[in-house]
């Protein structure tokens, strides 16, 4: 097979689910060899922020010159963007040999799209001999695959409900499953859910032997400025001062991000890695990580966000309410029908000038019919498009140059537009 077809057999994998549990993943990645033992890892977990934690992470981790690996999910147009080394993407050429070399094994233990591309991920870090490697977690924690990896420091971002079906309908249940990451003489970096949780991952900690650090909400750090190009902040991580720290990446949750990743940082300096203020203010100052209240043009202003959940969502409405206070902002919202979409319209629509409701290619996504009636209960102007480029289209033609427009409610939405 050629790399088109290797990276389609892999998406059809997905014929086989989602099967929560370790055994497969460590069957497969005894067979290669045990690859991911060969590096130091970061693990990241939470429901909102992760993958910006971990964007932060490699960015200062390769700033100070290390040879970083980064897993994360999903992507957004191309496949390849879920594994890089040094920001840059997995070759075509060693997916195609990957697949075709483990073909006849994948079909006969029905392993599932994550389990392969896991083991995919962990053997490309370990045959490119990366200095350390940063590892989101796919879903939950305790029976993700990325949870088989003895990790330098782990990390929980937030807690919220999502996945309630697979994880469990309460947050002390997804915090268990996400918690499922922390180990035995691992510290743990943890971001303010609520009280409650908070004190229920401390405690899980403490059973499992592993150091506990809490990120709070404005405790340690102070925003100076904040706009669309990002946010200056000062922060004190750990008894270290850090002053006019600047992230390019837009948003008061991304300041809470950058403090959090600053904590794994001093963690893993505690462990003896070498890691300058340097590295790190020069990185956050330019790390990439697209769709998160990204620019992605003027006159009219457009905005890709990848919020898909109602914590997502409410994020991303304090941001508008932050940066742009006096603007009603027109919506292009595509989402997967698994996800509370009705509870995601009902927090948009007091900064709601007029919806653009999309349906993104593909079965899992929510049908117009009802996210057009939701809108109708909510008395919000709306219109519906089959397609997220004639929404997106639609949208342009009947805004000026000085109105908002946010295209936002899934990484699939934001993937179809991009392509």
């Amino acid at each position: 097979m050629n790399y088109r077809q290797c990276v389609n057999y892999l998406f059809n994998l997905q014929k086989f689910g989602i099967k929560l549990g370790l055994a497969n993943t460590e069957k497969l990645l005894n067979y290669l060899g045990n690859p991911h033992f060969k590096y130091p890892s970061v693990h990241i977990a939470g429901t909102n922020g992760k993958g910006s934690v971990c964007a932060m992470l490699e960015s200062i981790l390769r700033q100070q010159g290390l040879k970083t690996g980064l897993y994360t999910s999903p992507h957004l147009v191309s496949f390849r963007e879920r594994i890089r080394i040094c920001g840059k993407r997995i070759e075509p050429e060693f997916i195609t040999e990957f697949v075709n070399h483990l073909k006849k094994r994948i079909d006969r233990d029905e392993y599932t799209f994550f389990e392969v591309t896991t083991a995919l991920a962990f053997l490309y870090f370990a045959e490119k001999k990366v200095n350390i490697a940063v590892i989101e977690t796919g879903l939950g924690g305790r029976l993700d695959s990325t949870n088989v990896i003895q990790p330098e420091v782990t990390g929980i971002t937030s807690i919220a409900l999502e996945h309630t079906d697979i994880l469990g309908k309460s947050l002390n249940k997804i915090a268990y499953e996400k918690g499922g990451i922390v180990k035995a003489g691992v510290a743990t970096v943890v971001g303010m859910s609520n009280p409650g949780i908070t004190k229920y991952l401390e405690t899980l900690c403490e059973k499992r032997d592993s150091e506990f650090v809490a990120v709070e909400d404005n405790s340690g750090w102070q925003i100076k400025e904040m706009s669309m190009d990002g946010s200056l902040f000062t922060a004190t991580v750990g008894g270290k001062k850090y002053g006019n720290l600047k992230t390019n990446l837009a948003g008061r949750h991304q300041v809470k991000n950058a403090v959090f990743a600053l904590n794994v940082v001093e963690l893993l300096r505690k462990k003896g890695w070498n890691i300058s203020d340097r590295a790190v203010k020069s990185s956050l100052k330019k790390v990439l990580w697209p769709c998160r209240f990204e620019v992605w043009r003027e006159n009219p202003l457009v905005i890709l966000d990848a919020a898909h959940n109602p914590s997502g969502i409410q994020t991303l409405v304090e941001t508008f309410k932050d940066l742009l206070p006096d603007k009603k902002i027109n919506f292009v919202f595509g989402v997967m029908a698994d996800k509370n979409y009705k509870e995601m319209l009902r927090l948009l629509t007091p900064i709601t000038k007029s919806m653009f409701l999309v349906q993104p290619q593909g079965e899992r996504s929510a049908s117009l019919a009802e996210l057009s009636a939701i809108t109708d209960e909510l008395k919000v102007n709306h219109t519906t498009f089959k397609s997220v480029r004639r929404g997106y289209q639609r949208a342009l033609r009947q805004n000026t140059k000085n109105d908002v427009i946010c295209v936002t409610g899934s990484h699939y939405t934001l993937g179809e537009l991009l392509s």
